[in-house]
């Protein structure tokens, strides 16, 4: 199993753990960076979305380029697709041959307010 596939497998274990049923387990994800302050929302382009094993070799370029931390998180659902965001610190302070540290959090309560829906974190162009 790769280490994305574990540390999603994680995410889902996690948000079951929480009594949080997304009604999708079909995965994208999406690297997000800093809130746009004039929305508070995360901007990101529908062609950023990417599937797990599309998406493999760039989590492993970030897990042993030396972050010290990686946010894995439950956006909600968006077009039927788990959006899943991966966030990374900025500016990354690198040291390679450090373990980075895989931290997951689930979606926000105005996310599961409004049915799993992404609107109030992300917009998507």
């Amino acid at each position: 199993m790769t280490a994305l596939a574990t540390h999603l497998q994680r995410l889902l274990q996690f948000l079951e753990a929480n009594d949080l049923h997304p009604p999708s387990e079909d995965v994208r994800i999406v690297e997000v960076g800093r809130v746009n302050q004039s929305d508070g929302t995360f901007h990101v382009r529908r062609v950023d979305f990417r599937s797990p094993l599309d998406y493999e070799m760039r989590f492993d370029e970030l897990l042993q380029g030396g972050c010290p931390w990686l946010n894995i998180s439950c956006y909600g659902v968006h077009d039927g697709w788990l959006i899943v965001a991966v966030e990374a610190p900025s500016p990354r302070p690198l040291q390679p041959g450090r373990v980075t540290s895989v931290n997951l959090s689930g979606p926000s309560r105005m996310v599961l307010d409004d049915d799993w829906r992404v609107d109030s974190v992300l917009t998507i162009t």
